[in-house]
């Protein structure tokens, strides 16, 4: 991963956001495929602790109103060397489901090797990472990614959503 090696263009390039949290919250709905709500939601208050600039919470509602970026975690369900995982099969029709206009994306706990095959839109596994943490580094990410117009919501750009999906288990 590029680091900076200077700082000082940073306040110069600031945009209507402020990366520090105290300007316009980024808000991620989560869709859950696998996970129980109230684990899911202890990692939500933490999420929160850590990182102000992005607002989660679980969506029971399949449009998730209001949410600048819906993410369906998926807990895989299938048998080790099975070929069918109910959880990645409800989330990826969610996905060939969702208007053209919803910006969407899954988290896959595991390794990209278990991925299915055949998928619709964004999906990025999460790798060695616990869900947890990389719940975490894609809130990071997605924020950073983004850019506020005044007094409208949060744009999530589609082609920098493709490349955090390939890269958020990298070390």
């Amino acid at each position: 991963m590029a680091k900076p090696t200077s700082t000082s263009g940073i306040d110069a390039t600031q945009t209507d956001r402020n990366v520090r949290g105290n300007g316009p919250t980024l808000c991620l709905a989560l869709r859950l495929w696998g996970y129980e709500e109230s684990g899911v939601q202890s990692w939500i208050d933490e999420l929160h602790a850590l990182h102000s600039a992005a607002r989660w919470w679980i969506s029971r509602e399949r449009t998730a109103h209001g949410a600048d970026l819906v993410v369906h975690l998926v807990k895989p369900s299938r048998v080790r060397g099975g070929a069918f995982c109910w959880n990645c099969a409800g989330a990826n029709y969610a996905l060939a489901q969702s208007p053209a206009r919803a910006i969407e994306m899954v988290l896959f706990e595991g390794p990209a090797d278990q991925l299915p095959s055949v998928r619709a839109g964004h999906w990025a596994a999460a790798g060695a990472l616990s869900p947890q943490t990389a719940l975490a580094r894609l809130g990071h990410l997605v924020a950073a990614a983004s850019t506020f117009r005044s007094g409208r919501r949060a744009v999530v750009r589609r082609n920098l959503l493709c490349m955090i999906a390939r890269q958020l288990d990298a070390a």
